[in-house]
């Protein structure tokens, strides 16, 4: 089996624990990740928390590059870092993990829109304009009464755009959602988001809306399944279930080629019977059982990801 997974907290989590990426007790591994899966690309996020702003902000990113950087060669065996699809494609010939790098928080750029440039140069491809809160780019989905993006964040999305830097959605207020999508003259995704149909407040101010999912599709962009219990509206344990559920929806909307998976392994709870890269095969297996299609599951482990990045990356 494949799999492309478009968003996990791993790296920052091993770099907070001065953990190995290759083998740990945290949800991802690579060790576990080349084990399970034939072909297996995963996004590794840098999440900047909201309290840290402008040079911090960046100087942290700094730190966890480093960590990341050293963590690459010590793994140059198993693992390849990749800035396009072609050194993807190469890194699935070599049978290694095809690793991309993005930013959880345009926190990052410390209000300077140049920093895009270094952030590219330096191989983040993917860039979530915020967090759960305010930065400079914009308010989160968490913000009270959040408003859109700033002149600044629309500026940034274009400039990210035209330089080659995937736009994520994700953790973005509803107005800001709309603001990108007005300004955006490439696709844009969300990289760990789950639609809305869970009835809590909680849930519903991060999901994503029936039109939101609308506008991601016209636009050929994707949206990563989130596992994160409380997105998901799981009861007594039982993941699975919940994952199916958004996976109907999203197909009765016409999203089946939207959808991929982006866990956000090591950046939320997730039920027991989902707990790690190793146990995802169970998605795989309860949509079979379901009478969903090879196609439609071989689609959202990888296939709908695989043309995105092809397309875009």
């Amino acid at each position: 089996m494949n799999l492309i997974d478009f968003h996990c907290d791993t790296l920052s989590e091993c770099y907070n624990r001065k953990s190995e990426l290759y083998k740990n007790d945290l949800h991802i591994d690579l060790e576990r990740g080349k084990r399970v899966f034939k072909k297996y690309c995963q996004v590794f996020a840098v999440w900047i928390p909201d309290e840290k702003r402008g040079d911090e902000a960046y100087d942290y990113f700094n730190n966890v590059y480093a960590f990341f950087e050293k963590q690459l060669l010590k793994n140059y065996n198993a693992v390849a870092f990749c800035c396009s699809s072609g050194e993807m494609v190469n890194a699935f010939g070599e049978n290694k993990i095809a690793a991309f790098l993005s930013v959880e928080g345009g926190a990052v750029l410390g209000g300077d829109i140049d920093v895009i440039d270094a952030l590219y140069e330096k191989g983040v491809r993917i860039l979530t304009l915020t967090w759960n809160g305010q930065n400079e780019l914009g308010d989160g989905c968490f913000t009270e009464n959040a408003k859109g993006l700033s002149p600044f964040g629309v500026n940034c999305v274009k400039k990210l755009q035209k330089k080659g830097i995937i736009v994520d959605v994700s953790h973005l207020s509803e107005r800001g959602f709309y603001d990108v999508a007005e300004c955006s003259e490439r696709p844009f995704i969300a990289t760990h988001s789950d639609c809305d149909i869970v009835d809590n407040p909680f849930a519903e101010k991060r999901n994503l809306t029936d039109a939101q999912i609308r506008i991601i599709t016209e636009q050929k962009g994707i949206i990563g399944l989130n596992l994160y219990e409380k997105f998901l509206g799981v009861e007594n344990g039982a993941g699975l279930c919940s994952v199916i559920r958004q996976i109907e929806h999203f197909c009765s909307l016409g999203a089946e080629h939207t959808i991929c998976l982006g866990c956000d392994f090591d950046g939320c709870t997730v039920s027991d019977d989902l707990c790690g890269i190793d146990k995802l095969y169970k998605i795989a297996n309860g949509l079979a059982r379901e009478n969903y299609s090879d196609e439609l599951i071989n689609g959202i482990f990888f296939d709908n990801a695989n043309a995105f990045i092809v397309a875009n990356m």
